[in-house]
């Protein structure tokens, strides 16, 4: 988890009082580090679901822990006030059948932690820098898990962009206007330059970082890393009768 960033996320909505650490939250696809994360910010109403049976109740205190897939909540509609995923969807068979699933048992809105795609993006791709598929995630877990479905096979890295997630969201709920909201951090990969087998590279990716937090904050949509939130309509198109 991108944890600066995801912090900065959490830290902004608090401030324009958009979430409350009152607020029930419904995390998917989550682990340990939203577990800390959240802690430390303060919330008290959480639940942190996985398909991975490692992260058990007694690794998430003092927060509920489910054994959820986030394509099949077994939860029933709004049950959480906020539900929220931090570069989980990924990880998905169908990435916008999760989104979907996490609206539907939301109560207020979703927000959604991914990598975008952007033309800076596909560029690190094309030179290496950056993964079509995450092999990263299952060479820490010994090749047994931490791929598609929590799998050992390494998933696709999907990436979003802003266009594509306000369609998701407005097809599965046409009743009304949404509000929508987008944060852009940057993240170089630091932390699995080593699993990548970067000697030399892994050298550039200071002055690298340096280079693109100049470029980025003239053009911010290039960054890698997206935070979308939607929050449910306030009232209905004037073509629906209650």
């Amino acid at each position: 988890m991108r944890r600066r960033f995801v912090q900065e996320v959490f830290e902004k909505l608090l401030k324009l009082e958009q979430i409350d650490l009152s607020d029930e939250l419904l995390i998917v696809a989550g682990g340990t580090a939203e577990r800390d994360l959240l802690g430390d910010l303060g919330f008290s109403h959480v639940t942190i679901t996985n398909l991975d049976s490692v992260e058990a109740a007694s690794h998430l205190e003092p927060y509920q822990w489910a054994h959820e897939d986030a394509q099949n909540l077994s939860y029933p509609d709004k049950s959480f006030r906020w539900v929220i995923v931090v570069d989980g969807l990924h990880h998905c068979t169908s990435p916008h059948r999760a989104l979907t699933e996490m609206y539907r048992v939301c109560a207020n809105g979703v927000l959604v932690i991914e990598a975008r795609d952007s033309l800076l993006m596909r560029a690190a791709v094309r030179l290496g820098f950056s993964s079509t598929y995450e092999l990263e995630a299952v060479v820490a877990q010994g090749g047994r898990s931490g791929g598609l479905e929590n799998g050992p096979i390494p998933n696709h890295i999907y990436r979003w962009t802003e266009r594509e997630f306000k369609k998701t969201i407005r097809s599965c709920d046409p009743t009304g206007n949404h509000d929508f909201n987008f944060y852009y951090g940057l993240n170089l990969p630091y932390e699995t330059a080593d699993l990548r087998g970067w000697n030399v590279r892994k050298l550039l990716l200071k002055p690298a970082e340096l280079l693109l937090s100049a470029v980025t904050a003239v053009l911010p949509k290039q960054r890698n890393s997206i935070a979308m939130i939607a929050t449910r309509p306030t009232s209905f198109h004037p073509w629906i009768e209650r």
